[in-house]
């Protein structure tokens, strides 16, 4: 029976045994990477401009910047005490000389809480947890970012050839429009036809605009994610 467990149990740690961490290097390419492709750049340009990107990293800062307060927080839990022996300061005398050899010159103390011994190591831990949840929040946008700016620029890239296509497709609408006058004139093409040729055109000129302004605004949001000016882009 045991050995009907472990064969139903291998895929599973087969599985487990072939997962590969994410370089997140790979995800995002450092700003100083070279010979960048154009579609990577602008995933560059995205995390590095964008306000939410900074606010994320900056989340991780502020998340050091505790754990370093709780790190010092038992400098605080201690208070130091002394004072100088009265009796090793008065005039000389029996009961002095005496009293001197039974109390020290100096007296020195430091005490602190209890409290403060348990709960500092709890709440450091806390915050430790704290830091490594911003380092995933950092993580996850650092996917979400890709993701959004290479879809975004998919998108531009398809609704700039549908741009391109509808352009070509107007300009064969008025070439054939103009064969058809010229035909009509001399009187080799009906009235319909010729008419139906207009409305063609009307219609190609509609499909041109639609495209041409999802196309500009594909543009614009990819252009909102990175910060500057496509044209800008190097």
């Amino acid at each position: 029976m045991f050995k009907y467990i472990l064969l139903f149990l291998l895929p599973f740690y087969c599985i487990q045994g072939h997962a590969q961490n994410v370089d997140y290097n790979r995800v995002i390419l450092p700003s100083n990477t070279s010979n960048v492709e154009f579609s990577e750049r602008l995933v560059q340009l995205a995390w590095d401009n964008h306000p939410d990107n900074h606010a994320v990293r900056k989340e991780r800062e502020v998340a050091d910047y505790e754990l370093t307060l709780i790190k010092r927080q038992w400098m605080e839990s201690f208070r130091a005490q002394g004072n100088l022996n009265e009796f090793n300061i008065l005039p000389a005398g029996e009961i002095q000389e005496l009293r001197a050899n039974f109390f020290p010159r100096y007296n020195f103390g430091v005490t602190f809480t209890l409290g403060d011994i348990f709960m500092n190591p709890i709440e450091k831990r806390q915050q430790i947890k704290r830091v490594e949840i911003a380092d995933e929040d950092i993580k996850s946008s650092m996917l979400r970012v890709r993701r959004e700016v290479l879809t975004a620029y998919n998108n531009f890239l398809m609704l700039e050839e549908i741009h391109r296509i509808q352009s070509i497709a107007l300009q064969d609408a008025e070439s054939n429009h103009l064969i058809l006058e010229d035909a009509f004139k001399q009187g080799e093409e009906s009235y319909d036809n010729y008419v139906n040729s207009f409305g063609n055109i009307n219609m190609t000129k509609i499909a041109k605009l639609n495209a041409q302004t999802n196309y500009l605004n594909s543009k614009l949001a990819l252009e909102e994610m990175i910060g500057i000016p496509l044209e800008e882009v190097e």
